[in-house]
């Protein structure tokens, strides 16, 4: 028995080992999520997993190549985009299958592909494509991870001595989160981003998400600021275009504790922890939209000059902010990943969109209470955490507003209950008085109710034909009921 339990304890840790491999993705410009965009020339694609469960794929936007080559029965675990590409990783091979048009990566499963080599997850930049690899064709217990890329100036098998959290692709070169120390390394080329050489020394993370040419990563520990390195902000005439110093905007990051990190070209967007709300920071253009104001979000997906994200709530479809893609998309995506494992520590399940059996959505749980709130209740496996206003101490508008909207509702309440409390008190039951009165005539003086007078009160009344017929001053032949049988009607009174 003991040894059955010891048994049971390990393959459960094992999952969850696994698990976590798949857990903090991010859906920047490079990362597996279950919405990605593509960009380019070409022009700019949508792609999600679509909200029935299915693993489908449903795409929107303006690249041909794509829109036609999205194939329509492949099921996927995740997806992530490319300059003029959009690759998913395939639910039944575990292996990358990509769509659209690229002159350094092989559309289809791309080549050369080791013999069945199976992928935990994948992440593209603007030409290559990496995936990390299961560890089946190694010892389990060993500590090394094996990434396999594809693509310009990256076509190879990598090795690297340590375990791999995730990963994050840049537009020409790839990072990953180490899952023992949780530091970033990164391998490719950084000419015009020296991601490599700025990376910060003996720093923890949580998420990372790599840019065009720049990284981001949400700090471990409870504050969860996010940290950014790289040269992104020495590129933005080519943001700008021909405009003027003056139309471009530099946003810094954003100080409060977020749970979700994205990258775009020489930007970067994240999910607030306490109020899901999403912000942006880096270079932008004037005609670039904001962040919409007063929506929460399940995830976001960063292209090179926009970002989209899956509105919380109930069948809200996507929204884009930012610099050449429309501001709603019309489909209806999964708002994450589907998974069986259990939702780690510090997550809870979100249920609905799944169809699998005992698979479901992780989402990080709010860490805490916007100002002016407390917590009502923590966050469990089933739910987040609640978030109540403290009317005592309003501050913000928001708390003061929703505190005398509850304040008038409560006094509303308390009307209403003491005015029907009076009516009941002082109402005179005439119409049960009358009813009372009108009963009493079949009732004996016994107090008993008379039968024979209710039976003849029940009993139906027979009409023959030429009685009918006179009182209905032209009652016809056949309008009698059960004609050829009694040739008479009857009717309950």
């Amino acid at each position: 028995m003991c040894e059955r339990r010891a048994w049971e304890g390990w393959n459960l840790l094992a999952k969850l080992v696994l698990f976590t491999n798949l857990w903090h993705l991010v859906s920047s410009l490079g990362s597996m999520s279950s919405i990605a965009i593509s960009y380019g020339e070409g022009g700019s694609v949508f792609c999600g997993l679509k909200s029935d469960g299915s693993h489908l794929v449903g795409c929107y936007g303006s690249n041909a190549a794509i829109l036609y080559g999205t194939p329509a029965h492949f099921q996927f675990i995740g997806l992530t985009g490319g300059d003029g590409f959009m690759c998913g990783l395939l639910m039944q091979s575990h292996q990358p299958y990509c769509w659209g048009n690229s002159g350094f990566i092989q559309m289809g499963v791309p080549q050369p592909m080791i013999k069945g080599a199976e992928y935990l997850e994948l992440s593209a930049g603007d030409y290559h494509l990496c995936g990390l690899r299961k560890s089946s064709n190694i010892d389990s217990s060993s500590s090394s991870s094996l990434v396999d890329c594809w693509g310009y100036n990256m076509t190879r098998n990598f090795v690297f001595d340590k375990q791999i959290h995730s990963l994050s692709a840049g537009s020409e070169f790839n990072c990953g989160l180490s899952s023992k120390d949780k530091s970033v390394f990164c391998w490719g080329d950084e000419n015009s981003s020296q991601v490599i050489s700025l990376i910060p020394k003996e720093t923890k993370f949580q998420k990372i998400a790599a840019g065009g040419y720049h990284v981001c990563g949400i700090l471990d520990g409870l504050n969860s600021r996010v940290l950014c390195w790289g040269k992104s902000l020495e590129f933005e005439e080519e943001i700008s275009g021909n405009s003027t110093g003056s139309d471009k905007i530099l946003d810094l990051p954003p100080k409060e504790p977020l749970s979700t990190v994205v990258g775009g070209k020489f930007y970067a967007c994240g999910i607030k922890r306490y109020d899901h709300s999403a912000v942006c920071w880096g270079f932008f253009v004037n005609k670039s939209t904001t962040p919409p104001r007063g929506m929460g979000f399940y995830d976001l997906a960063a292209g090179n000059y926009f970002t989209c994200g899956v509105p919380t709530g109930n069948g809200m479809p996507p929204v884009c902010w930012g610099l050449g893609f429309p501001a709603s998309i019309p489909l209806a995506v999964s708002p994450g990943l589907c998974r069986e494992a259990p939702c780690p520590p510090g997550s809870h399940i979100l249920g609905g969109p799944c169809k699998s059996p005992g698979s479901h959505i992780c989402l990080p749980c709010s860490s805490t209470c916007p100002p002016d709130m407390y917590q009502k209740s923590e966050c469990t496996e089933r739910s987040d955490q609640i978030c109540a206003y403290n009317c005592s101490t309003c501050v913000s508008p928001d708390c003061s507003s929703n505190c005398s909207s509850s304040t008038s509702l409560s006094v509303v309440s308390i009307s209403a209950v003491l005015y029907v409390r009076y009516r009941l008190r002082h109402c005179r039951c005439s119409e049960s008085d009358a009813r009372s009165s009108k009963d009493s005539a079949f009732t004996k003086d016994n107090g008993r109710p008379d039968l024979d007078k209710l039976q003849k009160r029940r009993r139906a009344r027979v009409f023959t034909y030429e009685e009918l017929e006179k009182a209905a001053e032209g009652f016809k032949e056949e309008s009698i009921v059960g004609k050829g049988a009694s040739h008479v009607s009857t009717k309950e009174f």
